[in-house]
């Protein structure tokens, strides 16, 4: 954030005794009249990322709903849920290495060219900024490494999150499950259940036939488009922060989670498990690894409204094509893998998957002021700082 002299606020009069009341200099806000510098609160919006809030304020919610609601798992339980993906390289640990190995090869480009000028000047401007020497420029690239790193683990604390709101929806509402009103609604609209009919259309011969000339099987397919989030987002995210476009940066990670944290909000008030628990005999075309790595079949994951992969899909579609076009085209047909697996394998009904896509288009949309009101306070505590030296 620029800091103008016109904002900089000015200390109080030394009178002898301190309030921590600053006067605002001509044009600051009219609250910084009377914010006391020192609020403890206040720092909070400098030393906190606005998504590392939204994490820390939802794990706080959660551990508060366990500590007051009777029969809930103790503490062994919750922290066997945060580590539950990073065993047998479950979803977590794919987040991790994944974010690792690409920040890794990112840094490894970056450092090649640190005495590079024109061209490699352009293609690093995101990296260097303005730094001009072999020094100044490495110095830059390892701050830009961490830096990226750190404002990605917010979406991955989701996903530990995740596990741990999972043990929370049964002891909060019991047995209580949604799957047969979702399932009504969709024999009322369709007269049979969306998964049944996706999978029945999938196995026309002529789409196997197809499938099969590249040596691959249907459940191939849509299992790799299904996990296809634990590289897409990590892609587009060290993308956007290699090139230097940091506000499509810090929007799409806001973005992911204000998804992240309303999607399992949203199990806890619509628990439901979805249509391969409830119509076992119409759905079921996974392999063993699928389900060991995607499910946790005895717990009957209560996972399903809104539909997270559908929000996180929708979501890599409209920041690539608002920041990078190139990626929107390259990963659109891998997004429509997933749209149709989230019904051929069972996973999802129809208002989940309406669900998911509003959230992303509501997150995508909020991001962006949240962001703003956050910063505003990060840089109004920032000028105290400055102002009180």
């Amino acid at each position: 954030m620029t800091v103008s002299p016109s904002t900089l606020q000015t200390p109080a009069p030394d009178t002898g005794t301190h309030t921590g009341v600053v006067v605002a200099a001509p044009g600051a806000p009219a609250w910084a009249e009377t914010a006391p510098s020192t609020a403890w609160w206040r720092v909070l919006f400098r030393v906190f990322r606005f998504e590392e809030a939204i994490v820390l304020g939802l794990l706080l919610l959660f551990l508060v709903s366990y500590a007051l609601i009777e029969g809930g798992p103790g503490f062994e339980r919750l922290w066997a849920g945060f580590t539950y993906n990073f065993h047998g390289h479950g979803t977590m640990w794919m987040f991790v290495l994944w974010c690792l190995l690409g920040t890794v090869f990112l840094l490894l480009i970056a450092a090649m060219p640190l005495a590079g000028k024109g061209a490699a000047m352009q293609i690093m401007r995101g990296v260097w900024g303005q730094a001009a020497t072999p020094a100044a420029r490495l110095k830059n690239t390892v701050l830009w490494g961490f830096g990226g790193l750190r404002a990605y683990v917010p979406f991955l604390a989701c996903m530990g999150v995740y596990e741990m709101n999972k043990k929370l929806i049964p002891a909060i509402r019991g047995d209580t499950l949604y799957d047969r009103q979702m399932a009504q609604f969709e024999y009322a609209v369709l007269g049979d259940l969306s998964a049944a009919m996706v999978r029945k259309f999938m196995h026309q011969q002529w789409i196997t036939d197809f499938i099969g000339l590249f040596g691959l099987q249907q459940i191939d397919i849509h299992e790799a488009c299904y996990i296809s989030y634990v590289y897409a987002a990590p892609a587009l995210a060290m993308a956007l922060w290699f090139l230097g476009r940091r506000e499509h940066f810090n929007r799409f990670m806001g973005a992911l989670a204000i998804t992240g944290a309303l999607a399992y909000i949203g199990y806890v008030i619509v628990p439901v498990v979805g249509p391969k628990y409830v119509f076992e005999d119409r759905w079921l075309e996974a392999s063993q690894g699928a389900l060991a790595f995607m499910d946790n079949i005895k717990d009957r994951n209560r996972d399903c409204f809104p539909s997270l992969h559908t929000a996180w899909t929708t979501l890599f579609l409209i920041a690539s094509y608002r920041g990078i076009r190139p990626l929107f085209w390259v990963y659109l047909p891998v997004a429509i893998g997933v749209y149709i697996s989230t019904f051929y394998g069972g996973y999802h009904y129809i208002p989940d998957i309406i669900a998911g896509h509003l959230l992303a288009i509501f997150a995508w949309w909020a991001a962006k002021p949240l962001r703003q009101w956050w910063d505003k306070r990060a840089g109004a505590v920032r000028e105290r700082q400055v102002s009180s030296s």
